[in-house]
């Protein structure tokens, strides 16, 4: 199977700086002009199916994605961003050193998911996947972080997660292709 992973088109609070989380943002007017660019780049790939987190702007960039497919866009929570708690919603640059912290350790009593749980969402979801769709060309749109999961479930990566390094940033819009 021929997997795709795409992060989602920016939003505004990309552009400003504000942690997302599990907020139901719309694309920005660049993150829909964005995701047309990248879908005419991919009208000649056959996708068969496309897998999106339910979040706003991750079904906009599927349905922009399928323009060109026409293909049914299934809602998987698996892809959900992972939750920034009592974050969402906060400028980055306004937080403080004991606010950082708090999001480095992802404390429960903030209300944030562990990247631990985010990967086993997403290990979950490349099991499942490998079981429903194993001879097709298949499309996920999600975030960054359950993105960077997928990959490193996929690839077998290691994940320390203890040290948020290993969170790799997929670029808006980017799309990275795995064979599995």
């Amino acid at each position: 199977m021929n997997l795709y992973v795409m992060r989602h088109g920016t939003t505004v609070w990309n552009e400003r700086g504000i942690m997302q989380g599990r907020s139901n943002n719309r694309l920005s007017k660049r993150g829909v002009e964005l995701t047309k660019d990248i879908a005419e780049k991919f009208k000649d790939v056959q996708f068969d199916i496309i897998i999106a987190s339910p979040l706003m702007r991750t079904i906009q960039t599927a349905n922009i994605m399928n323009k060109y497919h026409n293909v049914r866009v299934f809602k998987d929570d698996d892809l959900l961003e992972i939750d920034q708690g009592i974050f969402t919603g906060r400028f980055k640059n306004s937080l403080s050193k004991q606010e950082l912290e708090i999001i480095s350790l992802r404390l429960k009593n903030a209300g944030i998911e562990s990247y631990e749980e985010c990967y086993n969402r997403a290990k979950h979801f490349v099991d499942n996947i490998k079981k429903k769709y194993n001879k097709e060309n298949v499309l996920v749109v999600t975030h960054n972080c359950c993105a960077s999961f997928i990959e490193d479930v996929i690839t077998g990566e290691k994940v320390d997660f203890n040290n948020s390094n290993f969170v790799r940033k997929f670029k808006n819009t980017e799309v990275k292709k795995f064979v599995i």
